[in-house]
Formats: C-alpha cells, sequence, structure tokens
C-alpha cells in the first residue's frame, strides 16, 4: 500500500508539515483578503444606496467617500480577524493542555484505579516507549458520550492525548489501541503543530459570525439599549451591520471549512494506514470506525441525524466546529465540506475484506471482558523473569523487525516495538512502577535512578535528600533503592519515561526543588556519567518547557557549512564514548575513537571534520553543540543522525551508555526514537 510506504520517512513527513504549514497560510491570507474585501464593497453599496441622493450627480465627492467607506471596512475587517487569530494563537500557547480544557477535559490520573482508565494509560504508556516520544498525559471528556479522540500539541513535549468518554468506555483493547496509534502518528508525522495552529488562524474569521451572532441576539432580546434622539437610525444601523457581520461571517464558516478540509482530509487517510503499521491489526481500527458508524447509524435512526458520515463521534462542545480537524473522527453530524473521509471509505482502505455492516456499541459486560488489559493469570505474570520478558528473538515479528535498523523505523515503529514496549514496562518490578506513576512519588523514583552503588557516594546522596527534599520523599527512596539498585540498565529509561507525566503535576516551587536534588545527587561523585546526563537532558527536554515556555525553535540552518565546530564536537563524544578505557591501553581508544570518528564523518562528506581529544570532549560543549545542530531543516537532522548512528555502530557492538547516549541526543533534536531491540542494528 503506498500510504503505508510514506509513513515510514519520518523526515520526509516534517518538511512536509512545513510546506502545509505555507499553505495553510496562504489559503488563511486569501480568505481575509476575500472576506474584508466582500465587507468593503458591502459598505460602499449601501452608501450609495443610502446616501448618494443628497449630493450632487456631478460631484465626485460621492465615489471618493465610496473608496474611503470601503478601504476603512476593509481595514476593520482585517483588523478585527488579525485581533482574533492573535489572541485565540496566545491563548493555545501551551499546546495541547489549552486545547483538552478548552474542550472540558480532564486529566486522567496516572494512578487511577478505574480499569478503563488504567486501559486507557496502558496502551498510551506502550504506544509512547513504543514510539520513542514522551508519555503524554491523557485527558477524558466525561461530557462527551461519543467515541472520538484527539491529538494535540505543538511538540512531543507539551502533546496530550484526549479520549471521549464514549471511547474510554466503549470499546476493546484492539479498538482502542488502533485509535491510539492512529493519533500516535499525528503526533510523529507533525500534524499536531499544523492543527493546534489552524485553529488559531481560523478563529479570527469564525469571530466575525460569533460578534454578528451576539449583536443580534442583544438587539432581538433588549439588551442593546440606546437613549436619545435618531434612536431608531442607530438600532438600524447597528442590527444592519450585525447582520452584515453575519453574512459575511457566514462566508468566514464556510473558508474555515475549506482550509480544513484541503489541509487535513488527506492526512486521515495516511495516519490511518500508519496505524495498520504500528499495530499490524487492521481489525483494531476498523472496528472503532464500525462502532462509529453503528452509534451514528443508531443515532439516524432516532432522529440523531448523522449516517454513515460519522455523526457517531459527534461532539457537543462550542468549539466542535474550530477543532473539529483535529478529531479521530468527525466531531460534526454535517458532511458538508468534512474534514474527515466517510467512514466506509477510511474502512474499506484498512479492512478490503470488510462486509459493510457497522457494529453496535459495547454493552458493559461486552467491555469489561473484551477491554481486559492482561488476561494472564497473575502466576503466570509474576513467574516471568526478566530475560523471559525480554528475550523475544524468536518471535516471527520480532525476527521481521531485526532486518529493519533502527534508524528506518524513525516515526514509524513496527508492532515488534510495541510488544517490546509492554515488555520493558513488564519487567519493571511493580513497587518502581506503581511509584512512578503516583505523581507524589514520581520524584523519588527518579532520585532513586541516581542512587551510586557504592556505600560512600550513597550515603552522601541521602545526606543531600535528607536535607532538601520532603521527608516522605527521602523515605521513599529508601524504600525503593533495593529494587532501583538491582535495576536492569535497559529498564533505566522505559522507567523514566513512565515517570515523566506525574513530574509534569508538580508545582514550579517543587520542580525546582527536584531539579537541584538531581544535580546534586549527580554531582555526589564529582563525575557526571552518560546515563545521569541523559536522565538531566530528558528531564530538561520535556519538563523544562513545561514549566517555563519558551520561544519554539524555527529552523536556521540548511546546511552544516556554518556548523563544521558543532558537528566534530558532536561525532568526536559519540566515538570517545565507544572507545576502550584509555587508562588501559590509550593508543588503542585513540585508534578505535579516530576509526569511528572517520567512518561517521564520511555519511556527511563534510570538508574540516577533525576528531577532538577526548579531554576536550564534555557533556557541557556537547550540549552547546546540541542547541545549535537542532535549528537544522528536518532532512539535515537525519543525515545527521545517521552519521551519529554509523560512528556508534562502527565496531558493530552497541553498549547500553551508546545506546542511552544515542537516544538522548535524538531525544535533545526532536526527533523520537523507538528503543533498541535485541539483536537490531542501528544503520
Amino acid at each position: 500500500m503506498e500510504s503505508a510506504r510514506q509513513t515510514m520517512d519520518f523526515f520526509g513527513h516534517q518538511d512536509a508539515a512545513r510546506k502545509r504549514t505555507r499553505t495553510l497560510i496562504i489559503l488563511y491570507a486569501f480568505s481575509v483578503f476575500l472576506i474584508c474585501a466582500i465587507v468593503g464593497v458591502i459598505l460602499s453599496t449601501f452608501f450609495f444606496l443610502t446616501v448618494t441622493h443628497d449630493f450632487d450627480d456631478e460631484t465626485p465627492r460621492p465615489i471618493i467617500l465610496a473608496i474611503i467607506i470601503s478601504v476603512i471596512g476593509f481595514l476593520v475587517t482585517g483588523l478585527i480577524i488579525g485581533i482574533g487569530s492573535a489572541y485565540r494563537i496566545y491563548e493555545l500557547r501551551s499546546g495541547g493542555l489549552a486545547v483538552a480544557l478548552a474542550l472540558g477535559g480532564k486529566p486522567i490520573d496516572p494512578d487511577t484505579k478505574d480499569p478503563d482508565e488504567r486501559l486507557v494509560l496502558n496502551v498510551v504508556e506502550e504506544m509512547a516507549i513504543a514510539s520513542g516520544v514522551p508519555i503524554p498525559p491523557v485527558f477524558i471528556l466525561p461530557n462527551e458520550p461519543a467515541i472520538n479522540a484527539f491529538a494535540a500539541g505543538y511538540t512531543t513535549g507539551d502533546a496530550v492525548i484526549g479520549v471521549t468518554h464514549g471511547c474510554v468506555h466503549g470499546l476493546t483493547r484492539d479498538e482502542l489501541q488502533g485509535v491510539m496509534a492512529h493519533e500516535f502518528s499525528h503526533i510523529l508525522n507533525g500534524d499536531m503543530r499544523l492543527n493546534i495552529r489552524m485553529i488559531g488562524l481560523l478563529n479570527g474569521i469564525l469571530l466575525l459570525s460569533i460578534t454578528g451572532y451576539g449583536i443580534v441576539r442583544s438587539i432581538r432580546y433588549g439588551r442593546f439599549v440606546v437613549r436619545g434622539r435618531g434612536v431608531g437610525g442607530i438600532i438600524i444601523a447597528v442590527f444592519f451591520i450585525a447582520i452584515v457581520l453575519v453574512a459575511v461571517g457566514s462566508i468566514g464558516v464556510l473558508m474555515s471549512r475549506i482550509i480544513q478540509a484541503a489541509v487535513s482530509r488527506q492526512r486521515e487517510f495516511l495516519a490511518d494506514a500508519a496505524a495498520v503499521q504500528f499495530t499490524r491489526n487492521p481489525e483494531g481500527i476498523a472496528n472503532a470506525l464500525r462502532r462509529i458508524g453503528g452509534a451514528s447509524k443508531r443515532g439516524s435512526d432516532s432522529g440523531g441525524g448523522g449516517g454513515s458520515g460519522g455523526g457517531g463521534g459527534r461532539i457537543r462542545s462550542e468549539m466542535a466546529t474550530e477543532v473539529n480537524h483535529m478529531f479521530f473522527a468527525s466531531g460534526l453530524s454535517s458532511n458538508f465540506l468534512a474534514t474527515h473521509p466517510p467512514l466506509p471509505a477510511r474502512i474499506k482502505r484498512i479492512y478490503p475484506a470488510w462486509d459493510g455492516k457497522m457494529l453496535a456499541p459495547l454493552r458493559v459486560a461486552q467491555r469489561a471482558d473484551a477491554a481486559r488489559p492482561d488476561r494472564r493469570p497473575p502466576a503466570q505474570r509474576v513467574q516471568e523473569t526478566v530475560s523471559e520478558k525480554l528475550g523475544v528473538l524468536g518471535e516471527p515479528r520480532m525476527q521481521q523487525a531485526l532486518l529493519l535498523p533502527l534508524l528506518a523505523v524513525i516515526g514509524s515503529p513496527t508492532p515488534a516495538h510495541l510488544d517490546h514496549a509492554r515488555r520493558l514496562i513488564d519487567a519493571i518490578p511493580q513497587s518502581l512502577k506503581d511509584a512512578a506513576r503516583d505523581p507524589y512519588s514520581a520524584r523519588a523514583v527518579v532520585h532513586a535512578l541516581l542512587l551510586d552503588a557504592r556505600d560512600d557516594i550513597r550515603a552522601k546522596q541521602y545526606q543531600r535528600l535528607e536535607s532538601h527534599a520532603e521527608h516522605t520523599i527521602f523515605q521513599l527512596v529508601r524504600k525503593l533503592e533495593p529494587d532501583a539498585l538491582k535495576l536492569d540498565r535497559t529498564l533505566r529509561l522505559p522507567l523514566l519515561d513512565l515517570a515523566l507525566p506525574g513530574l509534569g503535576a508538580l508545582s514550579e516551587k517543587q520542580y525546582a526543588t527536584f531539579r537541584a536534588n538531581l544535580h546534586a545527587l549527580v554531582e555526589a561523585d564529582g563525575v557526571v556519567d552518560i546515563f545521569e546526563w541523559c536522565l538531566l537532558r530528558v528531564v530538561g527536554k520535556h519538563l523544562d518547557e513545561h514549566f517555563n515556555p519558551s520561544k519554539r525553535i524555527a529552523p536556521d540552518y540548511y546546511s552544516f557549512a556554518r556548523l563544521t565546530t558543532e558537528v566534530s564536537t558532536l561525532l568526536s563524544t559519540l566515538a570517545h564514548a565507544g572507545a576502550p578505557d584509555p587508562s588501559t591501553n590509550p593508543d588503542e581508544a585513540q585508534r578505535h575513537a579516530a576509526r569511528a570518528f572517520t567512518t561517521g564523518a564520511a555519511h556527511l562528506n563534510l570538508d574540516h571534520l577533525a576528531l577532538i581529544d577526548r579531554a576536550d570532549c564534555s557533556f557541557a560543549k556537547l550540549e552547546t553543540a546540541l542547541t545549535e545542530l537542532n535549528r537544522v531543516v528536518p532532512k539535515l537532522k537525519q543525515q545527521l543522525l545517521t552519521a551519529a548512528a554509523i560512528t556508534v555502530a562502527a565496531d558493530h557492538a552497541i553498549a547500553p551508555a551508546e545506546a542511552e547516549l544515542l537516544r538522548a541526543i535524538a531525544d535533545i533534536m526532536g526527533v523520537p526514537t523507538p528503543p533498541l531491540l535485541p539483536g537490531q542494528k542501528l544503520v
């Protein structure tokens, strides 16, 4: 399937998203110009029909005044639209959180005991770890009985997943997994940024209609009061202006629908194809769409309307029109200029063998059985060892995935990665898992990950926590210490991923204390190792922006011409990280690093790249280099990460520390990298 093959190119999708943004801006500018011109024409026409009889036919004054009135109407209308768009964009500056709250969403507690909510969080956790993106907070829309969902945000760092009440309680696990895979495709392919920008821009156009209806209602219900002479004329003039705004606003609504359909319709087909590729289970997402269609048909039969076009996903919120393009299925009952393809067309593409029948919504009893997260007996789950959970090389899907290098599946993880993510989560001790999912104790988990195996260093770390952390957190760290020290290295970053959503619930003061304690724990032995640096960077990347939103980075570099020093720093750091211990054999370590560097640098074909001495490859210099390298266009990021992976894999062996370092580098550059499967190649 062509659409399925397209989903493989993450970096191509990022470039395409930038081009779609330009398309959106062009369409928006054209719509604003058209609407302003229509307002100018209407006002000048009204002037001629009502005022020109008072002027001599031979004077040019009416024409001049008409032009002036037309220009004023044009500019004022443009100003209203611009202010409306700018204000909405400002309201949405916090990203996905603003959208979720505006729709009436409530965050699902990471430590929820509700089985359906726990299932949703489990699926999202697995998808996020398999995709290499931070686990997004999940919001439920409690007043929305329809089956629907959305992903919103500017970046993977501020993304949220929204699910309706009907989605949480009305789908099986496989169906829910299909829906979430679709939404994660939007996250990975850069659709979220475009979608949230569309909300901001289109709000200005819709504002005209909203303002007009508001004035009409005020006049109708007597809220518009004017006293004095000429009252009737003033009211008539205001009413006329309101009617103009409503009429022009209706054109604005039409233009908004056209823009939404033009920009987003085809993306839904691609997201469906990506979901099938991710899960290798076309029936999951197909049956979710069939349940929406079944609910829509039931609504139509009972007078609710919708038919097979998607009314079963109807959103009640007043924001439904402006955010419709973000939802899994159409949130409107009308199919006029729909932002989503018809449900039958989507189902047929996903599942060609479909018999044309929709599915009725699940009954509670059906859901309780079908949506059970894990059907294995508890005794069986307890008996499984870490090696059993992670030793999955013999499985056919895993074997197939190993044929694809890691960088080839960036933005397009395979079912094997999803299976592996589930096994990673299962392998984490339950005590650490439960604590990580709790917003309060998540801090203790991250502190415990930094505990040193040496008794003297660990004693210094505890002294710091006892004096600067909350007493309860200090006690929790001690309680978690045995499991944390025994934790397999491959499970440390997945455990950190589980803790990140809970950490986002801290207050700014709590977060500042938490960050200070992290740095103190890392510095306790006077040395920063690779895992410690990776942990600090991952936490900083995803939480610093959450607590202190900054201006989002726009690409500034379209070549590496001015970045040779930064590229050399990155590749040199990776080359030395994989080299033998220089204290044992410095010459061999240097030869190893030189060989790895040369192999990686050859991929970039750049002049003036040179291996930097190990002593000059500090983490501080690496961070400085990455800050600049993060400003290159997506295609250059692809080349850079490929060169980095070639450098790491030059000796045909990938140590856990190298895998962690590469993951952190990709994370800083905004490139979601799936976990490395056992036996999988990087490039």
